[in-house]
Parts: C-alpha cells; sequence; structure tokens
C-alpha cells in the first residue's frame, strides 16, 4: 500500500509544473486559501494529481474537492506536492487571512 502511495506522489512530482509569475492565491469558491497544513504550500490551478490507485485519472484535486471526476473515488488523504506528506484534504481549506 505504501508503495502505491510513494508512486503517486513521485509521479505527480514529476509531471508537475511551475509557473513563478503567477502570484495569486488559489482559492475555492467560499473564498478560502488552499495550503498544505504541513508546509504552507499553495497549489496553483495547473498542479494536477493522479487517482492511483484508482483510474489514472490526472487533475486537480481542489477543483473537485477531492472527488475523481472520472470514477467519482474520494480522496479523504491529500499529498503535498512539495513536501510530500499527506494530510486531510478537509484540513488544506483555511478561512481567510
Amino acid at each position: 500500500m505504501i508503495e502505491i502511495l510513494l508512486s503517486l506522489v513521485c509521479v505527480s512530482l514529476l509531471l508537475q509544473r511551475r509557473t513563478p509569475d503567477i502570484a495569486r492565491r488559489l482559492l475555492d469558491d467560499d473564498g478560502r486559501h488552499i495550503r498544505c497544513p504541513r508546509c504552507g504550500w499553495e497549489p496553483r490551478k495547473h498542479d494536477r494529481w493522479y487517482c492511483d490507485p484508482g483510474c489514472w485519472c490526472r487533475w486537480n484535486t481542489f477543483d473537485t474537492a477531492g472527488i475523481c471526476p472520472q470514477c467519482s473515488k474520494h480522496w479523504d488523504q491529500t499529498a503535498c506536492l512539495s513536501c510530500h506528506q499527506w494530510s486531510p484534504h478537509a484540513d488544506w481549506y483555511e478561512r481567510g487571512r
């Protein structure tokens, strides 16, 4: 199981692209900031996660609140693409700062 989770993080890191000129923070529909509860990293719209194990769909997990748009699998944990740690998906949403 841990090998599968690590493969998700590794593949996501390899395919992730960062655009330094995008300065605005990602907000959800309620105006809450989205950030890693462990390291504070803030994902951008172009960051992607894989549904693995699952259907291998590639999408931004915050666009769907952790639900795969292809197979409807609910991800209650989300891996940070920066610090590689897993946290409950709900913990990523932070009320305004």
